[in-house]
């Protein structure tokens, strides 16, 4: 069974410095997930795709804390 999906963030400040700080990650290779980068405007879209809900969980955790690190670590530049 392959599970999809897709979260999209608004970031307030500058959304191609959290998107090239990520994009690294993409290059990263897993066999039970593939994962989906893109910038909309303000916005920063993830999708990830996975086989099972153990890997789709552990995807969607490990993302989430690289962008909200990446997010904190930009708001901590501009101040």
């Amino acid at each position: 069974m392959e599970v999809e999906s897709e979260f999209v963030f608004e970031i307030s400040n500058d959304v191609d410095v959290i998107y090239q700080s990520l994009l690294p990650e993409l290059g990263a290779s897993h066999q039970r997930t593939s994962s989906e980068l893109t910038i909309q405007g303000s916005e920063l879209i993830l999708k990830i795709r996975s086989y099972d809900l153990v890997s789709m969980r552990a995807a969607i955790n490990g993302w989430l804390r690289l962008i909200k690190i990446a997010v904190e670590m930009s708001e901590a530049i501009e101040k």
